[in-house]
């Protein structure tokens, strides 16, 4: 059997796509000038997928649609965001227990030298390891799940040198804080918690 490899699509191919999705399915003038530029270069620089292109119009739309408006650059954006913040939610929610305990100790825990560091987590970690009857893990094997977290596009996991107190990580999370906060709500509604986050 031959394995076929798709090369993704650029923005001018994808604009093409989404150019004719748009005259099978919508009415003339419900589009802003620019709107399909702006989804063609936005799948372009982000997959190259044009099934995911397609879905971002088809969201746009029916956002534009629930608001009695035109599908704007604004809407857009937020179609944008919703599919981001839902593509997290959804893989959060199939994760395995200390993963989504590792992530919540990621979003919440706060360090007074700006980036948060692995000792810092593990701390926050633990915390809630014990709110939710969860037994913790080592600072090492915590380590291993930051680095998970990272490959999932949930944080940014640097490893720095502190001299003589060793390595550590620099844990930053590159999130939208509505998608960050409903990460947290939803982690705790995993756990059968309240919605309201403890400080750490």
């Amino acid at each position: 059997m031959r394995e076929m490899i798709f090369e993704p699509y650029d923005a001018d191919c994808l604009r093409r796509i989404l150019e004719m999705r748009l005259q099978k399915a919508l009415r003339p003038g419900r589009v802003e000038d620019g709107v399909i530029a702006k989804i063609a270069a936005l799948s372009s620089r982000q997959h190259g997928d044009a099934r995911k292109a397609v879905n971002l119009l088809t969201r746009s739309a029916y956002l534009a649609e629930r608001l009695g408006r035109m599908i704007t650059l604004d809407i857009v954006d937020r179609a944008n965001e919703e599919i981001e913040r839902d593509k997290y939610l959804d893989m959060m929610r199939t994760s395995p227990k200390q993963l989504q305990a590792a992530l919540y100790a990621a979003l919440t825990g706060k360090s007074r030298e700006g980036a948060l560091h692995t000792g810092d987590a593990h701390l926050v970690y633990t915390r809630f390891c014990n709110e939710i009857s969860l037994d913790p893990i080592s600072q090492r094997a915590f380590s291993d799940l930051l680095y998970e977290l990272d490959m999932y596009g949930y944080i940014r996991a640097r490893t720095v040198s502190r001299g003589r107190y060793g390595r550590t990580k620099e844990i930053h999370v590159s999130l939208e804080p509505a998608v960050r906060q409903t990460l947290v709500r939803q982690i705790r509604k995993n756990f059968d918690l309240n919605s309201e986050v403890n400080s750490p």
